[in-house]
């Protein structure tokens, strides 16, 4: 190793005084404008064929080397070869001195008419560019392109369906402590905390320091740069060094590579990726979970700002906020397959993210999962399949992250169907439904004035029915106000299990399957659009260790007789796969309806209130979850379903309505004045008749003023006043003077 040291301290000085003793590029040197030292001075032709690393490097050892000497090394336009990794280091020894240099290319990556400079590594197994101990290191407006190609001969359904491990050209180097790279943050260790020596990058032996301390480089940036064709694009930190803080990339093209940008390390802070685009297939955007070494702290997380990301691109990111956390904010991404691994007991935030999935196009896989971690929170983003289908569904079980405004197709999957009692569900709050209008998770309790009281919070749509949605609503026409106050305590999804175990049949070319019902009538609570899910499968990729809750299959094109088509077959189902499966389906917040159902009978008679659409479900509790309507006659004031009652009993004056809220109405008036002017009754409900008082429209716990006079429990809805099917029944409760009481009328 003494050797190998002192040969390599030879090498350096040896190119550091050449350029001294060569009068021509003193001369230059010594006329330069103080702004920048051409490259080309030290003999780059950057042709594109000549092999340039000597001349580059001797020209940034100059530098480094001379105190004095500008700290910039311009690259005129051009493509330079080179045959070896550029390093910026200040070696001695047995350690490193702090190297600060820019290298500057003629314009912005993006700018391709003004040209560029290109440097074209011929090697696949280092790095393009090393910077160790940098301090003050700027790389700004160079081109970087290597030879993993492998990207490149990707179609989109190779970019979603390969797994991590499977994005190698055989050649390439991918080790976690050593990945062929285009730039990488202080690459060198210790030797000896190698317990491997292949994992140290071939042919740079030397400059694994024995003993050397781990510090690491401060103050990088990346600016307007293209970076392609690499296994990782930017590596901070694969070593054991720590710090690699203030790294900052911006404005540049990491496109093509296996994964953009890595961190290695957990002390990595304060590092910024600013208006990143990434518009060639990429398996990974943000990785800190594949490469470096690991103390039991994870690694660092970028502060990200700005992303553009179209084109095939399978995850956005594999983080996990082991010790600190990290944002994303104003990241759009078109076409993206799944976002990917996010969270951690340090938690991740996402902020004004718009993230289209590509999902729901014909002959596309659906993922194993979306979001996978638990410990994220997404505020004011849009999650939704591109193009826009209505129903389309993302699945979202087996995590606790939180979502805060922004926007989805529809309510997501979220149930746990392999429940242990332990199993996570995420949350929602104000989260707009962009087809279907309506919010999920409504956080507005505010009193509102509507002819009718399911408008939904925004006015757009009904609201999926959330548990702990609280509304309350005024109906103060015709000179008598009302005041209905609706708490629900159950959220939107509803499953039904299939019988059996049937076995699914594949058709990969085009990501379609089908199955057969064990149970023909098993037909009656599926829907064309449900999502069909199973449990107790393991996620793909490098996730093979962790078993889902909920595993997709598919989602249900047609339905013939007992056989089941499904559209957008989910990766990781194979054929012959023998499953248990479930169908999913939400409810929205409507408006009651009131009716008789018979023992035996699937048809709700003497139905008033609000009629249900054909294929609507409903929560009916004596029919099969699933249930559907097959007929709905407003004039015989009829409604069918797919089921029959088998609850065994009869139902006169039955209210049914999603959700079963807990219902409270309040008035200055009583029942018999309500109904007299044609105002709805809930069954149901508790009735409260205050005396005459204002309207207390900021406390909705107390929505109307004055002492309380007494409470009912409403029996049987009324809908605006008509007697004609059902007469209004109620209980009196409390009356103020006589305290309980029983009477009903």
């Amino acid at each position: 190793m003494k050797a190998l040291t002192s040969a390599l301290i030879l090498f350096l000085f040896s190119l550091s005084s050449s350029a001294q003793n060569d009068s021509v590029l003193l001369g230059r040197l010594r006329n330069t404008d103080n702004v920048s030292i051409n490259v080309k001075w030290f003999g780059a032709r950057g042709d594109g064929q000549s092999d340039d690393w000597a001349y580059i490097q001797k020209a940034i050892n100059y530098i480094l080397d001379n105190r004095d000497a500008v700290r910039t090394l311009y690259f005129p336009p051009g493509i330079y070869m080179i045959s070896r990794p550029l390093l910026i280091a200040r070696f001695t020894a047995n350690s490193y001195k702090q190297a600060s240099i820019n290298l500057v290319g003629p314009a912005n990556s993006k700018t391709i008419s003004a040209g560029s400079a290109a440097l074209a590594p011929n090697f696949n197994n280092t790095f393009a560019i090393g910077i160790q101990l940098g301090k003050g290191v700027l790389i700004k407006d160079l081109v970087i392109t290597g030879r993993f190609t492998f990207p490149d001969k990707l179609n989109a359904i190779q970019v979603d369906t390969l797994a991590f491990n499977e994005w190698t050209d055989g050649s390439s180097r991918d080790n976690r402590f050593s990945p062929y790279s285009g730039i990488v943050i202080d690459p060198f260790s210790d030797s000896a905390v190698y317990e491997n020596k292949e994992d140290m990058y071939p042919g740079l032996h030397p400059y694994y320091c024995p003993k050397l301390g781990r510090g690491g480089s401060t103050a990088v940036q990346v600016v307007g740069c293209s970076i392609k064709n690499f296994v990782v694009g930017v590596m901070v930190t694969p070593s054991n060094q720590q710090n690699g803080e203030l790294v900052d990339v911006i404005d540049c093209d990491i496109s093509g590579n296996k994964v953009a940008y890595s961190m290695g390390q957990a002390q990595s802070k304060e590092c910024h990726v600013i208006r990143l685009e990434c518009w060639q297939p990429t398996h990974t955007v943000f990785d800190n979970m594949h490469y470096g070494f690991r103390h039991g702290d994870g690694a660092g997380i970028p502060m990200v700002d700005g992303v553009n990301i179209a084109g095939a691109v399978k995850e956005l990111c594999s983080i996990h906020a082991a010790s600190f956390s990290g944002s994303f904010r104003n990241v759009y991404a078109e076409g993206l397959f799944r976002l990917g691994f996010a969270g951690g007991p340090a938690t991740v935030s996402f902020e004004d993210c718009q993230l289209d999935f590509s999902t729901q196009n014909p002959g596309i896989p659906y993922p194993d999962f979306f979001v996978l971690g638990s410990g994220a929170s997404f505020h004011n983003c849009m999650l939704r399949f591109y193009p826009g289908i209505a129903g389309a569904r993302l699945l979202l079980s087996g995590t606790n992250n939180h979502y805060e405004g922004g926007v989805m197709n529809a309510p997501p999957v979220t149930v746990n169907i392999n429940n242990t009692g332990v199993s996570y569900n995420p949350t929602f709050r104000n989260v707009t439904m962009y087809y279907s209008g309506g919010i999920l998770g409504s956080s507005n309790p505010g009193i509102v004035t509507a002819s009718l009281p399911f408008e939904g919070s925004n006015g757009e749509g009904t609201d999926p029915v959330y548990e702990g949605n609280s509304y309350v609503f005024r109906s103060p026409y015709g000179g008598y106000d009302v005041i209905y106050k609706f708490r629900y305590n159950q959220g939107y999804e509803r499953t039904a299990r299939l019988t059996g175990t049937p076995v699914i049949h594949t058709d990969k070319s085009a990501w379609t399957a089908w199955f057969k019902l064990k149970n023909p009538t098993d037909s009656n609570l599926l829907r064309p659009g449900d999502f069909i899910l199973t449990s107790g499968l393991h996620y793909q990729d490098e996730y093979k260790n962790m078993v889902a809750t909920t595993y997709p299959v598919g989602i249900i094109r047609s339905i013939a007789h007992d056989t089941v088509n499904l559209a957008n077959l989910a990766y990781g189902i194979n054929n012959g796969m023998v499953l248990s499966l479930w169908t999913d389906y939400f409810v929205n917040e409507h408006e009651q309806m009131t009716g008789d159902l018979a023992a035996g009978s699937n048809t709700v008679v003497n139905v008033q209130g609000r009629f249900p659409a054909l294929g609507e479900r409903l929560d009916i509790p004596m029919m099969p979850s699933g249930s559907f309507v097959t007929a709905s006659n407003t004039v015989a004031r009829t409604v069918s379903f797919s089921n029959p009652n088998l609850s065994g009993q009869s139902f006169t004056d039955y209210t049914f309505i999603n959700g079963y809220p807990t219902v409270e109405i309040y008035s200055n008036y009583d029942l018999p004045a309500l109904q007299q002017y044609t105002k709805t009754l809930i069954g149901g409900a508790d009735f409260y008749q205050y005396d005459a008082g204002p309207i207390n429209t900021h406390d909705v716990d107390f929505p109307l003023g004055g002492m309380l006079k007494s409470h009912y429990k409403i029996l049987n809805t009324n809908i605006r006043g008509d007697t004609s099917l059902h007469k209004l029944r109620y209980s009196l409760i409390w009356m103020a003077g006589k305290g309980d009481a029983n009477s009903r009328h």
